[in-house]
């Protein structure tokens, strides 16, 4: 595994960005406690979070990514050559679990969407939804700490008028929380431990940040169906 095409990417997404995106990062955990092996975990409500994510992290983050995303060969190229990797969502994927695992234990960090798919308010886990199996069951099995993070806003670059040089940015919020571990828990249990760690990091995230009702998370139809509203 390289990084320097996923450090070159990095500076792009950023240069690309930055014109269009206020990007407020805020770690509520000591910063040095970001080091090792870990399996980073987060809400998901657009395609632009993986992009984002990685701009707000200094380390590299290996994604595991819907498996319709290599299918064009072009593409599925450029995902590997930044350490990606696929994973099947439509069943449980003992080769991307493996796959997890060689990586925690190379010492890398593994970004994973345990919400499995873009999601906003009721359909989301921090609307009730119960988180799926594949994030704990990877820090369970490789003995690695979670790091909880929660990004807000990124849903509003569907709006078009996001994409206009004339100012005010599109401001994204992005929380990062303390890692903790389940290794010691039953899965049942290590599902519920992410789940309180996702929703109390959001209700920090919203009171740290002042978050209004229209800054939280809402579905790309509604988004882009609201222009005037983004």
């Amino acid at each position: 595994m390289s990084n320097w095409c996923y450090r070159l990417n990095r500076l792009v997404a950023r240069a690309l960005s930055t014109p269009f995106v206020r990007l407020q990062a805020w770690h509520c955990s000591d910063p040095n406690g970001l080091v090792g092996p870990a399996v980073l975990v987060s809400n998901h409500i657009s395609h632009f979070d993986p992009v984002l994510l990685s701009v707000a992290f200094c380390r590299p983050i290996d994604w595991m990514t819907t498996e319709e995303f290599y299918q064009n060969p072009i593409g599925g190229a450029w995902l590997r050559a930044l350490n990606t990797f696929p994973v099947d969502r439509s069943r449980p994927d003992r080769r991307a679990l493996r796959l997890g695992m060689e990586r925690l234990h190379a010492g890398r960090m593994v970004g994973v969407f345990p919400e499995g798919g873009i999601r906003a308010g009721p359909t989301s886990i921090l609307g009730g939804v119960e988180p799926k199996r594949g994030a704990t069951a990877l820090a369970r099995l490789a003995g690695v700490p979670i790091i909880p993070c929660l990004i807000f806003g990124s849903d509003r670059l569907y709006a078009k008028r996001s994409w206009s040089p004339l100012p005010p940015r599109t401001p994204v919020w992005i929380t990062i929380g303390s890692p903790f571990r389940v290794t010691g828990e039953d899965e049942t249990a290590a599902i519920a431990l992410l789940a309180a760690a996702l929703r109390d990091l959001g209700a920090r995230t919203i009171a740290h940040f002042n978050l209004q009702p229209n800054d939280l998370p809402a579905t790309p139809q509604h988004r882009k169906g609201h222009d005037d509203l983004a």
